[in-house]
């Protein structure tokens, strides 16, 4: 999988173990999820104009809130 720089600020999430990340500028390229070594890497875009935050709960997995972010521009 290659990972392009528009795509930098994405999350990345690993639909098998949960494990989960935001991309950086010049970052690797995922192929497996570096937890578990699974192949079920997904990368989540988000839009230069949106923001968002991240929470893990053992109960109800992954939360990722999606917003717009009002200060850019």
């Amino acid at each position: 999988m290659h990972i392009s720089k528009q795509e930098y600020r994405d999350p990345v999430v690993c639909n098998n173990c949960q494990w989960l990340a935001s991309l950086l500028e010049d970052t690797y390229k995922f192929s497996r999820c570096p937890e578990c070594n699974g192949n079920t890497i997904e990368i989540i875009p988000v839009d230069d104009n949106e923001k968002y935050s991240l929470s893990i709960d053992k109960r109800r997995g992954i939360d990722i809130e999606f917003e717009i972010d009002k200060g850019s521009s």
